[in-house]
């Protein structure tokens, strides 16, 4: 039963974002009970399918197009009623949604009941699409390199891609964001928090406007920052770098394209130790080379820099 609701509810979600990107304002509006509230911060707070209404009404002349949720959650409460949450972005703005009560009504179609959502971000001009891209280096740290506490094979050539690609998004003024992993564990191999091999490397070290997302476990997005920030910069596509690629490197992907957004891996911006299981030894380029091939199966597509540079130029 919970899953045939699920399912229902989410054809009522995706028939409302049809008709908000196809500028059917009323559609949107109708599908609220007569009796519905609908609380966005930080506008206040609407009472009433009258009061919802105005507010659309009014929202539309702004121009909102290309609504798009990402991360969609449906916990079912009972047969007749199931709450929705979701990260969202559009045109000209971005933000969450904390709950949408969708309530099964007589007529037998699913209906807002409760509508409460944060607007993050709004623009007074859409955005640009290719600002809708984000270069995401991840875990490139002295530890990492030459002389560090777990130096990885050709981090300096992957360093050295991720630099290549680090410029062209300055130049272009895009997005970038720069991950840095931090043990809490005093005792750990490295990554040791108030050292020098936990400093991100000199040659991509992030300027002062440039987001650092620390974390502490595989996973960038647990209990990190990064999620907020994709969402307010209205980030749609990830272009990623760093290390490693059997570990960090393949979780923010698989997470990433879980969530709703779209991966790309730079091939020669990967670094990975040598490591061996049983009887069988793994070179860093192997591992690459195998996480790569991993990730190309629901996961994200992988490129060169090179490539990639002559695609997006």
């Amino acid at each position: 039963m919970s899953q045939s609701i699920r399912q229902s509810v989410m054809q009522a979600s995706r028939e409302w974002i049809a008709n908000f990107n196809q500028g059917n304002v009323q559609a949107c509006i109708d599908r609220y009970q007569q009796g519905a509230t609908m609380q966005v911060s930080p506008f206040g707070r609407f009472n009433g399918i009258s009061a919802i209404g105005a507010f659309w009404s009014e929202f539309a002349k702004s121009g909102p197009a290309q609504l798009v949720y990402r991360n969609v959650e449906i916990k079912v409460l009972n047969d007749k009623q199931a709450i929705l949450s979701a990260n969202w972005s559009m045109n000209i703005a971005s933000g969450f949604i904390s709950k949408e009560l969708w309530t099964l009504n007589d007529d037998g179609h699913w209906y807002l009941e409760e509508d409460d959502f944060s607007v993050l971000n709004q623009l007074t001009a859409p955005l640009e699409q290719c600002k809708r891209t984000a270069l995401v280096l991840v875990d490139l740290q002295n530890d990492y390199f030459k002389g560090g506490k777990f130096p990885l094979e050709h981090t300096e050539i992957a360093a050295r891609h991720a630099k290549t690609l680090l410029t062209h998004f300055r130049a272009q003024a895009l997005p970038v964001i720069h991950i840095q992993h931090i043990f809490e564990d005093n005792e750990s191999a490295f990554f040791r928090a108030n050292t020098v091999g936990v400093e991100i490397e000199a040659s991509v070290s992030p300027l002062a406007n440039e987001p650092v997302i620390v974390k502490h476990q595989v996973d960038s997005f647990i209990d990190t920052a990064l999620e907020q920030t994709l969402v307010e910069l209205g980030i749609e596509r990830l272009v990623i770098v760093g290390a490693m690629a059997q570990a960090c490197v393949q979780t923010i992907a698989r997470s990433a394209v879980n969530k709703g957004y779209r991966c790309e891996v730079i091939s020669d911006a990967i670094a990975a130790p040598a490591l061996s299981y049983h009887n069988h030894d793994f070179s860093g380029e192997q591992l690459v080379a195998a996480n790569l091939l991993s990730l190309s199966f629901g996961g994200a597509t992988a490129t060169t820099s090179a490539q990639w540079l002559m695609e997006n130029q």
